[in-house]
């Protein structure tokens, strides 16, 4: 019995070690990572806030992802928007920025996912800039998978509805 607890344990930090430098491509569609363990269904422990609710395609916006407490950290991200199903605009992420990188999700910059880094640079809050494309029309949502750490983390987190003119 001590070896098959182990084992799991092993699997379990190899497996979250796997994609501590970003989500899979894979986990582009349905934002599931591939860790070993089942997502949370309890409530989040996050909020997604936008600056505003309406705007023009073409023009950036700023999307915020915030802990609601000081031990709601963020270990491991993967942030889109999305019109229905299609991920849809463009994120900007400074290079130099320890903690985020952007990920193809299809197109180029699509997206927004973790770098490796140490556990004393998880985040409570981090900041990130889209742009619809110029031509789209409608209603958009952000749509996160958060991680707090390897077993522990929320599929679907999404924020209000933004419009877009």
């Amino acid at each position: 019995m001590w070896c098959t607890y182990f084992a799991v344990a092993v699997a379990l930090v190899a497996t979250a070690d796997a994609y501590s430098a970003g989500a899979p491509t894979g986990a582009c569609k349905d934002m599931i990572p591939r860790h070993p363990v089942s997502a949370q269904t309890r409530q989040p422990p996050y909020t997604i806030t936008t600056s505003t609710k309406t705007v023009k395609g073409g023009n950036s916006m700023e999307v915020t992802i915030s802990g609601k407490s000081p031990s709601d950290k963020i270990r491991g991200l993967l942030l889109q928007a999305r019109s229905g199903d299609d991920i849809v605009g463009s994120f900007k992420v400074d290079p130099k920025d320890p903690f985020a990188q952007l990920l193809n999700c299809g197109t180029p910059d699509n997206a927004v996912t973790h770098k490796k880094h140490d556990e004393s640079e998880d985040k409570q809050t981090v900041k990130f800039t889209w742009t619809p494309p110029a031509d789209l029309k409608g209603e958009i949502k952000f749509r996160a998978t958060i991680a707090l750490n390897g077993a522990v983390f929320w599929v679907g987190v999404e924020s209000a509805p933004v419009r877009v003119v």
